[in-house]
Parts: structure tokens; sequence; C-alpha cells
């Protein structure tokens, strides 16, 4: 029951942080970032270096993806300058997994005390920057809880053969990834918790890189199930964000091994060599797509 009541509550502080850090920043940005957005799209370029400063603001990729898919669903921006935008914003999800990687545990009640009064306390515009601080504490609260009840659960014998099967077999990694990040609908909740079972020594870093490749496809369920009720050009931007994570896995998956030892070589704990892997892969993945922008518009376009 106490692994069951700490694993329970890391998960809940885990979204609940999530949902928090998301709202906070996307409220005190407001309507000028909104506005700002609109303006710097006009090519696929300023769209991808606007799609990674937004996302890295909203911390989150599937905020922005969404947003995108409501812009081209209401004419404010093309089918094509949207792109670029969902190439930037797999850039700027990698914030939060890096952040994530810091050792930051000994600020938790600071940030805790800070966030809940500056939410009570501080003027209505700044009570937001507020509550993105309480809800980044909550995060580093939720992995430590989450750490504390994974531990003992990996020495239940079928988690072992769960764990084990995972780390023989890369491509159910993948599938795994896929499926938890599509429940939490957040590539950086599932980074983060990859992050803690390679740490612990539960999984291998290629399973764990395994699991990241998974992640960035899982995250793309929001904003395809948020495009079910639009044109069809926003549904379009809804597939390229799947399509770009998925060849992106493909292409990757190869030299899965290679890169993990690429990451040890570089150094650092397995925590963060997890979440420059998240970093790695989604800067890799949207720069080598960037030159073949204007073909994945063209055959998108004749999706009818």
């Amino acid at each position: 029951m106490t692994i069951l009541l700490a694993l329970t509550l890391g998960l809940a502080f885990l979204l609940y942080g999530m949902h928090i850090l998301r709202y906070g920043l996307q409220a005190f940005a407001g309507d000028t970032f909104r506005n700002l957005l609109y303006q710097m799209t006009a090519t696929p370029w300023r769209g991808f270096w606007s799609g990674t400063l937004a996302t890295a603001v909203l911390q989150s990729s599937t905020a922005l993806t969404v947003m995108a898919v409501s812009f081209v669903d209401s004419g404010l921006i093309s089918f094509r300058n949207a792109l670029g935008l969902i190439l930037g914003s797999n850039i700027g999800t990698t914030v939060t997994t890096q952040l994530l990687a810091l050792p930051l545990e000994p600020m938790i009640p600071y940030a805790l005390l800070i966030g809940g009064l500056g939410y009570l306390f501080f003027p209505q515009r700044w009570r937001y920057l507020a509550l993105s601080c309480l809800g980044l504490s909550f995060l580093f609260l939720a992995l430590n809880l989450l750490e504390s009840g994974m531990a003992p659960l990996v020495e239940v014998d079928w988690v072992q053969e769960l764990l084990h099967q995972l780390g023989d077999h890369h491509f159910q990694g993948i599938i795994a990834g896929t499926l938890l990040s599509a429940v939490l609908h957040s590539s950086a909740a599932t980074t983060g918790i990859v992050m803690i079972l390679a740490s612990d020594g539960c999984i291998t870093l290629p399973t764990a890189i395994a699991f990241i490749f998974g992640a960035n496809i899982g995250t793309c369920f929001t904003a395809v199930i948020a495009s079910l009720a639009t044109n069809r050009a926003a549904q379009r931007v809804a597939l390229f964000h799947v399509l770009l994570n998925l060849f992106g896995a493909l292409i990757f998956f190869p030299f899965l091994t290679p890169l993990a030892l690429f990451l040890q070589w570089i150094g650092g704990p397995v925590s963060l060599q997890v979440a420059n892997a998240h970093t790695l892969f989604n800067v890799l993945s949207s720069l080598i797509a960037m030159p073949f922008l204007p073909l994945a518009a063209r055959l998108l376009e004749r999706i009818r």
C-alpha cells in the first residue's frame, strides 16, 4: 500500500505540476504572446524559431501543436507556415527534461513557498509566474515520490521480468513509450519517469532511449484528437506532427546502441544522459526534416 500510495501521489503531482506550470506560463504570456505568434510564422524558418521559443515558454509541445491546429482551422496562419511551428515545438519541449535532470531537489521547499505565497499576494499577472514556479516544484517533488515508490517495486518478480524483456527488445520499449506518453499526454512526463528507471538501473540506456522515441510519437495523440473536428488543412498539421516523430524514430532506431555509447562517452549522470537523448533526438529530427518541408507540404496537400 505504501508503494502504491507513493506511485499514485508521484504520478498525480507529476501531471498536476505539468498542468499548472503550463497554465501559469500561458496565462502570464497572455494575448500578446498569441498575437506575436501570428506575426512570426511568415516563413518556415521564422515559424521554426517561433515554435522553439513558444514551446520553451509554454512547456508543452502538445499545447503549441493544438494551437497550431486551431490557428490553421480558423485561417489565422497557413498550413505550410504551421509546419515550421511543429518542427520548432519538438525542440522547445526538451527544456523541461533538461530542467528535470538538474540536481534542484534542495530548492523544492523554497520554490513551494515562493510559488504559494506569490500566487496569493503578487499582482494579477505576476501571480501566474509564481504559479509556474509552484508547478515546477511539484515536478521535482513528483520525481522524488516516484523514485521512492519504484525502488521496492522493481524487486517484484513480474516487474523484473517485464523490464528484462524490454531490455532485450528495444522495439517493445518504443511501443511502451508511445502508450505511456499517449496516456499521460506529455513526452516530458514520460521522459521524467524513464530517467528514474534508468537511474535506478531498472532499464538500460538503449532501452531508455527507445522509450524516448516512443514518447515523442505518443505525445501527438492529443493533437490528433483535437484535429478530428477541424478542416482538412488543420488535420494535415496534426498528421505532419505524427509523421515527423514516426520517421524520426525509424531513422534513429538502427543507431540506438551507438547513440547510447555516444551519450555515455559525453558523461554525466544517467538521468542527464536520458535528457540529452531526448534533446538530441528532437533537435536532429527537426533539423533533418527542415529542408524537406516543401516536399512534405506538397505530399500532405494531396491527401483529400
